[in-house]
């Protein structure tokens, strides 16, 4: 066991080489990177010494990355700049570094901090405006009755807390639809509440429910897998206890001569992890110009 004697937060993220690998591999991967760019890191005790690197929280499988945090504790001291450069120097392939963060060595442990992730899913076979309907109405909703599997049990849950906010973005059909295929292309983006004690939303359980409240089923894209003890939800399980009239959707069929009865996700892209403090001053700051941007207009 080594002494720590400074703490580093990294935040990386993770591109398409390395969408499909999985946490314990990419915790390997940079335990090797760092053996490559000689960085000092500090070690836990014990027979089977590790070094001492924390991430905020697993990313799924064949999910890409913008903010990640990780918590890297050093045996010797380094300057952010030289730090920079041995990462980048050994980073795994699909791996980048965006920014770091010297942090005090006592401070709160990171995942303990973690409150909230934002997500961007672009999704394939529903048009803008039932997608945004559905949305409307999982927000409106008092409860989103879920069921997960978890080993050989099934658990029910509730979804609706687990949702901060849900909007509906349009999305450049040429850059995600298949060649010669008609489909309506929309970008699904979700803030999803992370927490140890309240529960973690995941956005592919978040798809899935959007489907269910179009009368569509779900389709995963090969990605989509389960990291840790998160599980995927169990197929046609929602129930939706609505907290008001609940928005007119479309036909599920979507434009004239689609046939559909799918949404099928393209593309999953977590956006940022936010830790309490951080949110905090965020939303603090969007309240602070709401009223400014309403006058100036």
């Amino acid at each position: 066991m080594s002494e720590a004697r400074q703490r580093w937060r990294i935040v990386f993220a993770r591109d398409e080489q390395a969408r499909y690998l999985s946490h314990l591999d990419a915790v390997t991967q940079w335990e090797r990177a760092f053996r490559r760019g000689g960085i000092p890191v500090a070690t836990t005790g014990g027979f089977n010494a590790r070094p001492k690197l924390v991430f905020a929280a697993p990313l799924e499988l064949g999910m890409l990355a913008e903010h990640e945090l990780a918590d890297l504790y050093l045996a010797e001291r380094l300057p952010a700049p030289d730090l920079r450069a041995r990462l980048t120097a050994g980073m795994p392939a699909g791996y980048r570094v965006v920014d770091v963060h010297d942090v005090w060595v006592g401070a709160p442990a990171l995942a303990p901090q973690l409150v909230a992730a934002d997500y961007r899913v672009t999704l394939l076979g529903a048009e803008r405006e039932e997608l945004a309907s559905a949305a409307a109405g999982l927000l409106a909703s008092a409860r989103l009755r879920r069921e997960r599997r978890r080993e050989a049990k099934t658990i029910a849950y509730d979804l609706r807390p687990l949702i901060i906010d849900l909007q509906v973005r349009d999305a450049d059909p040429a850059a995600v639809a298949p060649d010669g295929v008609s489909a309506a292309v929309a970008v699904l983006w979700m803030r999803l509440r992370h927490s140890q004690e309240r529960g973690s939303g995941r956005a592919d359980e978040v798809v899935s429910a959007l489907a269910d409240e179009l009368g569509l089923a779900a389709q995963a894209t090969p990605s989509a897998g389960e990291e840790g003890d998160q599980a995927s939800p169990v197929e046609g399980s929602a129930g939706r206890e609505s907290a008001g009239p609940a928005p007119t959707l479309g036909p599920a069929s979507g434009s004239p001569g689609l046939a559909r009865s799918t949404i099928e996700t393209v593309m999953a892209v977590r956006e940022r992890l936010w830790l309490d403090e951080e949110l905090d001053a965020s939303q603090s700051c969007q309240r602070a110009a709401a009223p400014a941007a309403t006058t100036g207009g």
